[in-house]
C-alpha cells in the first residue's frame, strides 16, 4: 500500500530508515523460512509469529501520521487519536478474520491431502519455500528495483 499512499500524499509521514529496516528484516525472514524448510525440521517456537509482526509493524502508517499532524495543526489532537484508534481497530479486526480463515483452511486442506494420500509435510515444505522466495523477492524488488 505504500506506493499508493505515496502517490496520493507524496512523501508525507515517510520514515525511509524504518522502511529499509523493515524490508531487510522481512527479506531475512524469507531466507530463514527457506533454510528452515530445506533443513527438514518443522518445530515452531512460542513467539515466532510475534517477531514477524514486530518486523512488519516497523513501517509507520503514512496516512495516520498525516492525519495526526493535521489534527494537531488544527488544534484538535483528540480527532487524530480517535482516527488512529479506529485504524488500529480495523487492522485488528481484519487480521483476526485472516487468522480465523487460515485456521479453517489448514484444517480443511489437511483433510483433503489425507484423502488423496499426499504428504502434508511435503506440501508444507513446498509452501514454506515458495513463501520464503516471495518474501526475499519482494524485499529485493523494493530495495533494489530487481
Amino acid at each position: 500500500a505504500l506506493p499508493l499512499v505515496s502517490i496520493a500524499l507524496g512523501s508525507v509521514g515517510r520514515a525511509p530508515a524504518l522502511e529499509a529496516l523493515s524490508r531487510g528484516l522481512l527479506g531475512l525472514v524469507g531466507v530463514w523460512m527457506i533454510w528452515r524448510a530445506l533443513r527438514g525440521r518443522h518445530q515452531h517456537t512460542a513467539h515466532e509469529g510475534e517477531a514477524v509482526g514486530v518486523m512488519a509493524g516497523l513501517i509507520p502508517c503514512p496516512l495516520t501520521l498525516f492525519v495526526m499532524t493535521f489534527a494537531i495543526a488544527r488544534g484538535v489532537p483528540w480527532a487524530g487519536l480517535v482516527f488512529a484508534v479506529a485504524m488500529m481497530a480495523g487492522v485488528a479486526i481484519t487480521l483476526g478474520i485472516v487468522v480465523a480463515l487460515a485456521v479453517l483452511f489448514r484444517k480443511g486442506s489437511v483433510a483433503v491431502l489425507d484423502r488423496f494420500g499426499s504428504s502434508t509435510a511435503g506440501v508444507a515444505t513446498l509452501l514454506e519455500v515458495a513463501t520464503g522466495l516471495i518474501l526475499v523477492g519482494a524485499a529485493l524488488h523494493q530495495a533494489f528495483g530487481i
